[in-house]
């Protein structure tokens, strides 16, 4: 876990409790430890982020963007636009990992979106779902995530 600006969130400071508690190892050392591992899960910003990015996250999206470990995206590749997509230049430009899981529904970036896409919203009743104008996926199983297409076919 690379966590570089400690909060005093209290929500930001459980979850590190509880991933100390689950003996989660963390890292000060994001491009070092990134190299020796086997999958990398990109959760650096919340879709709600905007403005510049600042340090030390300029460093931290140019490794995810030139390394060879997959990247997981959660909700939105770090550096992109909710609504625009990738940058046009700067730490994220050319940053497209190869998965996104959207939680709840997909985001209007996803049409700059080229890697394999999965819905997490199991949890979504279809009220809600028609009250904010989106489809909630049909989910197999107990399966907590959909694969879908670029164009929200079920894959």
């Amino acid at each position: 876990m690379y966590f570089p600006k400690q909060t005093k969130n209290e929500l930001y400071r459980r979850l590190r409790v509880q991933l100390e508690h689950l003996k989660v190892p963390f890292t000060d050392d994001f491009v070092g430890t990134a190299a020796k591992s086997d999958y990398i899960i990109d959760a650096i910003f919340g879709f709600s982020f905007s403005g510049e990015v600042r340090e030390p996250f300029p460093a931290v999206i140019r490794a995810l963007a030139e390394g060879k470990v997959p990247v997981l995206a959660v909700d939105a590749p770090s550096s992109w636009n909710i609504e625009d997509g990738p940058p046009k230049d700067g730490p994220g430009k050319g940053y497209n990992p190869p998965a996104l899981v959207s939680m709840t529904a997909p985001k209007p970036l996803i049409k700059w979106f080229q890697g394999r896409h999965f819905v997490g919203g199991r949890f979504v009743s279809h009220a809600i779902a028609e009250k904010y104008g989106f489809d909630v996926p049909p989910y197999q199983g107990s399966d907590q995530i959909v694969e879908i297409g670029s164009h929200g076919e079920r894959l």
